[in-house]
């Protein structure tokens, strides 16, 4: 009987060895944080999510990403910089209230963000800061991706014109 319960710990040592499972919190599986093109930030409790930009056939730097605000504080998205090249946004500001997202391009785009001439090449990586009226601003390293693929039909926001 010992020495079955012996050879069982024996196996079920190997067992975990062997798969991985014994690697602990420095896995290499468990220590992925790009799993995407776009990149991620924080400041105080504003989320960037998915941020990038796609480089169009006019050399135009589109933004896409995500900010949600987690708080119960309200705070403003006051200004983004790409290359430290003010970029034109859709709107002077955006208010970013608990749980209403910002949406830079996408079929839910509720904002739409761009500079008219980006220089660096497809698949170089750009500083892009963004400033906010009371989180620190974020300044995050994203990656240029050709406007093919899932970015060839890139829906931006349109703001609605008023009708007279």
């Amino acid at each position: 009987m010992a020495i079955s319960i012996k050879k069982l710990l024996v196996l079920a040592l190997i067992t975990t060895s062997l798969t991985g499972c014994g690697s602990g919190r420095s896995a290499e599986t468990r220590l992925i944080k790009q799993v995407t093109d776009g990149v991620e930030g924080q400041s105080n409790e504003v989320r960037l999510r998915n941020v990038l930009i796609v480089k169009d056939e006019m050399a135009q730097g589109i933004l896409i990403g995500t900010l949600v605000n987690w708080s119960d504080e309200a705070d403003v998205l006051n200004g983004i910089t790409i290359n430290d090249q003010v970029v034109t946004l859709s709107s002077g500001s955006f208010d970013l209230v608990k749980n209403k997202p910002v949406i830079f391009a996408g079929p839910s785009a509720n904002a739409d963000a761009f500079i008219s001439q980006i220089a660096n090449a497809i698949g170089e990586r750009v500083d892009i800061t963004f400033s906010f009226a009371k989180a620190s601003p974020v300044k995050l390293n994203a990656l240029i991706v050709q406007n093919d693929g899932i970015y060839s039909d890139l829906l931006r926001y349109q703001p609605a014109t008023a009708t007279s």
